[in-house]
C-alpha cells in the first residue's frame, strides 16, 4: 500500500518538438511522459509504486545498468562522471529525468541528471545523450543558470547523433529547475561547415546560424500506481513510441533530400567521455540534435 509521505520524485508529463529550419523544414510534436526519480528516494519507490521496480519482472522497471557505467552506485558515478568533466566534486543529491524500460525494451535519447549541493542549490546538469544504431553515448556537464553568462549556456557539439546535422555545431542549452514544471530547450547553431552543401550555408546566414531546435515542456505529476498506470495504458511501451518516432521522423528528413552526414572517426581524445557498445557504422539514425 502506498503510504502518505510526499516524495521528491515524480512523473513529468508533456510534450517534445524538434524544429529544423535548414535545408529543408521540418518540425514534429510527440506528447510523452518521462521519469523523475530522486535516487535516494529509489528503494522506497519500488516498494511503494505498482508496475514500477527494480525486478526483471516489473513493467516498468529501472534497470541499473541503462545508465551511467560504473560498479558504484548511479548517485555516486553521475558525481564521478561530473567531476570528470569539471574538475568538481559533490557532496549533495542527485535526481534524474529518464525513460524506464518497459517490458524489457529501453533506449532514451536524453537523460538529465540534476546535481544539488548539500545546501539544495542546483549546481550542474550532466546531460546524457544516446544515438541510434550505433548504441553510442556521450556527456556533457552544463552548470546551474546562475553560472552562465548569457540566457544560455553555448558549447561546441562533441557527438554524432544524427546523420543530418553535421558535427561542427554549438548547442545552447535553456534549462528550468525540476518544479511543478519543467523546461528544456536546446538550440543547434551554426557552425558553418566549408564542405557543407552551398544551399546549407546560404540558410544558415538568413536565420542568424540556428539550423535546429528541441524543447520539452512537461508538467510535473506524483509517483504513484495511479499516474504511473496512467501514462502507460495510454502509452504502454513509451520506448517503441520513442525508437520508432526516431526512424519515421528519419524517413521523412530522407524524402525531402535533407544532406545526410557520415558518422565521424571516433575521436580518441573524447574516448573517456563516450561509451560504445557497437562500433559498426551506418547512414541511418535519428533526428535528434
Amino acid at each position: 500500500m502506498e503510504q502518505d509521505k510526499q516524495l521528491n520524485s515524480g512523473i513529468y508529463q508533456g510534450w517534445v518538438r524538434h524544429r529544423r529550419f535548414t535545408p529543408v523544414d521540418h518540425r514534429f510534436t510527440y506528447s510523452m511522459f518521462m521519469a523523475y526519480i530522486d535516487l535516494a528516494e529509489l528503494s522506497q519507490l519500488s516498494q511503494r509504486v505498482t508496475g514500477f521496480g527494480l525486478s526483471v519482472m516489473s513493467f516498468a522497471r529501472f534497470r541499473r545498468d541503462d545508465y551511467v557505467a560504473g560498479n558504484q552506485d548511479l548517485a555516486q558515478a553521475v558525481k564521478d562522471k561530473v567531476f570528470e568533466l569539471t574538475g568538481k566534486q559533490f557532496k549533495g543529491n542527485v535526481t534524474m529525468l529518464c525513460h524506464l524500460r518497459y517490458c524489457g525494451l529501453y533506449f532514451s535519447p536524453l537523460n538529465l541528471y540534476y546535481l544539488h549541493d548539500e545546501a539544495g542549490n542546483w549546481q550542474y546538469t550532466l546531460a546524457e545523450v544516446s544515438n541510434t544504431p550505433w548504441n553510442e553515448r556521450h556527456y556533457y556537464a552544463v552548470p546551474a543558470p546562475q553560472y552562465w553568462t548569457g540566457k544560455t549556456y553555448n558549447h561546441d557539439k562533441a557527438f554524432h547523433v544524427s546523420p543530418f546535422n553535421p558535427i561542427k555545431q554549438e548547442y545552447c542549452w535553456r534549462l528550468t529547475e525540476p518544479d511543478s514544471n519543467l523546461l528544456v530547450h536546446l538550440a543547434v547553431n551554426k557552425n558553418i561547415d566549408s564542405t557543407a552543401p552551398s544551399e546549407y550555408q546560404r540558410d544558415l546566414k538568413n536565420r542568424n546560424q540556428k539550423v535546429f531546435d528541441a524543447t520539452m515542456q512537461m508538467r510535473k505529476h506524483s509517483f504513484s500506481s495511479k499516474t504511473l498506470i496512467k501514462q502507460l495504458l495510454l502509452t504502454p511501451i513509451m520506448t517503441i513510441k520513442v525508437v520508432a518516432g526516431i526512424y519515421w521522423q528519419a524517413l521523412k528528413l530522407f524524402i525531402k533530400g535533407a544532406p545526410i552526414y557520415d558518422h565521424p572517426d571516433k575521436n580518441t581524445s573524447n574516448n573517456n567521455q563516450l561509451e560504445s557498445s557497437n562500433d559498426h557504422v551506418i547512414k541511418r539514425g535519428n533526428d535528434n540534435a
